[in-house]
């Protein structure tokens, strides 16, 4: 596989980074997952934006990436990952290789910036007949609306939910549901689609955001308010949305049943509807 790292394109396993990189040190960096469908990304420009604004708000000194789109199409190529695949373009910046120290090294030192591509095929089986999720209480840090590359506590609570045969682990702060270890969260309950309002305990998922113009477009009610758990445990349908997830159907969540078991209609006609955007974005 064929890699980008500090302006080169690499065999992967010839890639090497400092040991003295703030990303290794410190999680000192911000990613951003692009899916690319049939050759063609999805919503690249708003990945390309929210990547820069993670870089303002950890002051980095370059929040600019014009060369995202580049890369990306560059690792298609070099990989033979064009025209007949999906795929996802992993992008990762940290603020650079510095002796180790809590305050920021001298503003001329370079970022790190590393790229790479895989084919992903998505979990067709999940989409179509459902999955089960947990609950999980939220210790991470205050500031998950930055797309941070530190994911310890994602991780745990992914790992915990793969431990007991369920695919995402849901966040609850003070009963409130935040959003799953990779993934936004969404209900239908009420006649209306709800998901958590943005807040600093929440990224800003670019297909959550696609999800919510849908039904603007379908004229299915919406709203963005606070989802407690019992809130999830009652309501008519659930699903998350993400990049890599696209709109799944939770049909379990903890000990509890959703609905009848089975992913519903408004969810179905969401994954029907976001098909065909993702095929007109082609």
């Amino acid at each position: 596989m064929i890699a980008y790292f500090n302006g080169q394109y690499l065999e992967k396993d010839k890639i090497t980074v400092s040991p003295d990189d703030r990303g290794f040190l410190f999680s000192d960096g911000i990613y951003e997952v692009v899916r690319f469908y049939k050759g063609k990304p999805f919503r690249l420009d708003e990945h390309q934006k929210r990547l820069e604004q993670g870089a303002r708000a950890l002051r980095f000194n370059r929040d600019s990436f014009p060369e995202f789109l580049e890369i990306a199409h560059q690792l298609q190529t070099k990989n033979n990952l064009l025209s007949t695949k999906s795929a996802i373009v992993y992008f990762q910046i940290t603020r650079g290789a510095a002796p180790r120290s809590h305050s920021f090294p001298k503003k001329e030192t370079p970022l790190t910036v590393y790229s790479f591509i895989r084919e992903f095929p998505g979990n067709i089986e999940e989409q179509e007949n459902g999955a089960h999720a947990i609950t999980v209480t939220d210790i991470r840090w205050a500031h998950c609306d930055i797309k941070s590359i530190s994911l310890l506590a994602n991780t745990l609570a992914h790992q915990a939910a793969r431990d007991r045969g369920a695919i995402e682990a849901l966040f609850i702060r003070d009963d409130a549901v935040q959003e799953g270890s990779h993934s936004n969260i969404c209900i239908y309950a009420e006649g209306k689609v709800k998901t958590p309002p943005i807040s600093n305990f929440i990224l800003e998922g670019i297909t959550r955001r696609a999800v919510l113009e849908l039904c603007h477009t379908l004229r299915i009610p919406q709203s963005e308010e606070p989802i407690r758990r019992e809130d999830l445990y009652k309501a008519e349908e659930v699903f998350i949305v993400g990049t890599t997830v696209e709109i799944t159907p939770i049909v379990r969540i903890d000990d509890k049943d959703i609905g009848n078991k089975k992913p519903g209609s408004i969810t179905r006609r969401l994954q029907e509807v976001f098909r065909e955007l993702v095929n007109t974005s082609l």
